[in-house]
């Protein structure tokens, strides 16, 4: 029988001052934090936000410098009795609780780090971004920015108008659905539509019509604006998605940009080729069911940063 295997998703971050015009971070010594993180009790590495409880930690048997951030689960899931087919809810005891992990493995240049999430509700990079300044590891408050290697947001703000804009949603594991933000009314409509119909690959196609004798320029002129600004608007969302989701595989763009004294030009902004992040085959035997082995987790993401540290090393501006 062929083996079983489920995609993950590694992301890859940036540790950055949260003011845009501040100069990069000086290159952290993850090890020593680590260390020091690893001696610390549970309370002093556990943040308190919302009703939400994050607790960091190191596997002191695991060479490879890493956080384990685990985020504490409220709801209590049920077990079966397979003698008798009975329901009933997990026992734990007292001092134990039930956690979703999210494994990051740190690189040795640029404060870049991969994670690999265990699955949908272990902690994404919101949760990481409080986690740390929560813990006040580092004297700044600092953000975590998707390492890029391209500028679509650039070209975005240049764009004088919009032409298309298409986004295509494909449907997710069952025991993985992913709620999609919704702060634009676009991300709101493709969020429901999405939590309707969670068996459809859902593509939405927007587009000013090119002219026609009914189609006035004025018509056209308006539609292109009010597409550019759904479009600005949409962005954040589909920042969002793609550090916390796999469902949207296509988010694209056809901008108008009119650079200084150059011809005015068609340009595509791709918005999931931006980003730089790649997929693991993880068997099914290294998970429990969602939560990945920790040193599979760590080798994975090891090979692949591998792999990819010339381009991560020129989109985060670090020297090889």
């Amino acid at each position: 029988m062929a083996a079983r295997n489920r995609d993950r998703t590694v992301h890859f971050y940036q540790v950055c001052d949260t003011k845009d015009d501040a100069p990069p971070l000086p290159v952290q010594d993850w090890g020593v934090l680590l260390r020091r993180l690893r001696d610390m009790p549970l309370r002093d590495r556990t943040v308190l936000w919302n009703g939400e409880t994050l607790i960091g930690a190191v596997d002191p048997l695991q060479p490879a410098p890493h956080l384990l951030l685990a985020k504490v689960r409220r709801e209590a899931p049920q077990q079966i009795n397979f003698d008798d087919g009975s329901f009933s809810h997990l026992q734990l005891a007292a001092n134990q609780g039930l956690v979703d992990v999210t494994t990051v493995h740190f690189l040795s240049f640029g404060n870049v780090m991969a994670t690999m999430s265990g699955g949908i509700s272990a902690p994404r990079v919101s949760a990481l971004q409080r986690w740390f300044n929560g813990m006040n590891l580092m004297s700044d408050e600092i953000e975590l920015r998707p390492v890029v290697n391209a500028r679509s947001r650039e070209k975005l703000a240049r764009a004088s108008a919009v032409e298309t804009l298409t986004v295509r949603v494909q449907p997710e594991p069952y025991d993985s659905p992913t709620a999609l933000s919704q702060s634009s009314d676009l991300g709101a409509a493709i969020g429901r539509l999405h939590e309707e119909y969670p068996d459809m690959t859902i593509t939405l196609t927007l587009e000013v019509p090119k002219k026609r004798r009914w189609y006035s320029p004025v018509r056209r002129s308006r539609g292109q604006r009010q597409l550019l600004d759904s479009t600005s608007a949409f962005a954040r969302d589909i920042g969002d998605w793609l550090d916390n989701s796999d469902a949207v595989d296509v988010a694209r763009a056809t901008a108008h940009i009119e650079d200084w004294e150059q011809q005015a030009a068609d340009e595509k902004i791709d918005f999931v080729a931006e980003r730089i992040t790649t997929k693991c085959q993880v068997p099914l035997e290294s998970t429990d069911g969602h939560s990945v082995d920790l040193h599979f987790a760590l080798v994975e993401l090891a090979r692949v940063a591998h792999e990819k540290e010339r381009i991560l090393r020129v989109a985060v501006g670090a020297d090889l």
